[in-house]
């Protein structure tokens, strides 16, 4: 299981549907899969707090963004038995990220999600928070996370972290191409070390 992170705008929708698309290509099984899932139950409380519909506590939103994977959780275990790689547009790192970025204690926030199924690999897309904002004035889908300031914290939590997790960062600033190329190369090393 691949998870592609980062913050607000930074590509991972796309590169995610890129590196499905070259994977299937060659021949790999694939399923892609993204976080907050908006068409559950839960998910739809998500999208409501996101974007100003809903109240909660910190504490609240943060446990829903997590129940969210649990609600899927027999759905990620199906996939990872029938595909070979299962590409996850964010996972559970980004509510640790987010949540340390709102005050939340990180070891509280590692356990909301300590039993569900693991990944091989992070990928976490890179950008500055002067791109991400840029991005995010193109897309009038704006919500609660997308500011300057929090972008800088969060941008700076994800490289804070990587280097604690052991995640792997890859330059978001470049053209979508690049990236791509950087992020396949990296897939296609660990799953064939991986088997090796």
């Amino acid at each position: 299981m691949v998870v592609i992170e980062g913050p607000d705008k930074a590509g991972k929708s796309t590169q995610a549907r890129m590196l499905n698309d070259s994977l299937m290509s060659m021949g790999y099984r694939t399923a892609v899969m993204s976080f907050p899932d908006y068409s559950t139950p839960i998910g739809r409380e998500i999208d409501a707090f996101l974007h100003g519909r809903r109240e909660y506590p910190l504490q609240v939103k943060h446990m829903l963004l997590s129940a969210n994977r649990w609600e899927k959780k027999e759905e990620i275990e199906r996939l990872l038995a029938s595909s070979d790689i299962l590409i996850l547009n964010r996972y559970y790192q980004s509510n640790i990220v987010y949540g340390v970025a709102n005050g939340l204690d990180q070891q509280w926030l590692e356990m909301l999600d300590r039993c569900l199924p693991r990944e091989d690999l992070v990928i976490v897309l890179h950008v500055s928070a002067d791109v991400a904002l840029e991005r995010a004035r193109m897309n009038s889908h704006k919500d609660e996370f997308e500011n300057m300031h929090m972008l800088r914290l969060v941008s700076s939590l994800y490289m804070e972290m990587a280097s604690m997790y052991g995640w792997v960062v890859i330059d978001g600033n470049r053209s979508r191409e690049e990236v791509h190329r950087d992020i396949l190369d990296m897939v296609l090393k660990h799953y064939r070390g991986y088997r090796a």
